[in-house]
C-alpha cells in the first residue's frame, strides 16, 4: 500500500556528494576504464550511507544524493550522515591509494559533501506508472548548495548550523561564515 504516488512532510537530514573535476577525469579515461572506476567508488561510498541507516535517493553522474530519516524513523539522522560523510573521506584516502597504485584514475577523486537538515517532503513522486522515493524541499537545495559551496571555502564538508546542533558535540566542526545561496532568502551559518 506506499506503492502509490504521494509525500510526507518528515523533519530529516540531505546529504549531496560530488566529485571535485570528475569531467575532467573522465575526458582522460576510456569509458569502460571510467564505469569501472565509478562502480568501485560509488559501492564503497553508498555501502557507507546504507550501513548507517541512510537512503540511497539517486545517482547522478558521480553525485551521491541520500537522505537519513526515511522511511527508517530515526532520531539521530544528522548525526548519522555526518558521521557518513567523515567515514566517506577516510575511505575516499583508502580508495585513492589503491586506485592510484592500480593506475585506475589519473588523480586522486576528492568529494565535495553538503549537509542540511530540516522539513522535506519524502515519498514516491512521479506518475502512476513510473515514480520515484525521493526528497523535496528548500532545505534539500539547501544541502545541494552547501556541496558547491566547499569549492569557495577550501572545504570538503559543510553542514548548516541546524545539522551541526541536531548531530552533537561529538561530531567536531568549526564555523567558517554566513552565506546567502541561491534561492534561500536567510543567510545560512556554515
Amino acid at each position: 500500500e506506499k506503492l502509490k504516488l504521494g509525500g510526507e512532510k518528515k523533519y530529516m537530514t540531505a546529504m549531496f556528494t560530488d566529485v571535485k573535476g570528475f569531467s575532467t577525469i573522465s575526458e582522460k579515461m576510456d569509458p569502460t576504464e571510467l564505469v569501472h572506476l565509478l562502480n568501485l567508488y560509488l559501492s564503497e561510498m553508498s555501502d557507507i550511507v546504507m550501513d548507517l541507516k541512510g537512503t540511497i535517493d539517486k545517482y547522478e553522474g558521480d553525485a551521491i544524493i541520500s537522505f537519513f530519516g526515511a522511511p527508517l524513523e530515526m532520531n539521530d539522522h544528522a548525526r548519522r550522515a555526518c558521521l557518513a560523510a567523515i567515514r566517506m573521506k577516510h575511505v575516499e584516502a583508502e580508495l585513492n591509494q589503491k586506485f592510484l597504485a592500480d593506475s585506475l584514475t589519473p588523480v586522486p577523486l576528492l568529494t565535495r559533501i553538503g549537509i542540511n537538515t530540516g522539513d522535506m517532503v519524502v515519498g514516491n513522486m512521479g506518475t502512476g506508472r513510473k515514480f520515484d522515493y525521493t526528497m523535496m524541499g528548500s532545505n534539500v537545495n539547501l544541502a545541494a548548495r552547501l556541496e558547491g559551496v566547499n569549492k569557495q571555502y577550501g572545504t570538503w564538508i559543510l553542514t548548516s548550523e541546524i545539522t551541526r546542533a541536531q548531530a552533537g558535540d561529538e561530531i567536531f566542526t568549526r564555523r567558517l561564515d554566513r552565506v546567502r545561496v541561491v534561492g534561500i532568502n536567510e543567510p545560512v551559518r556554515l
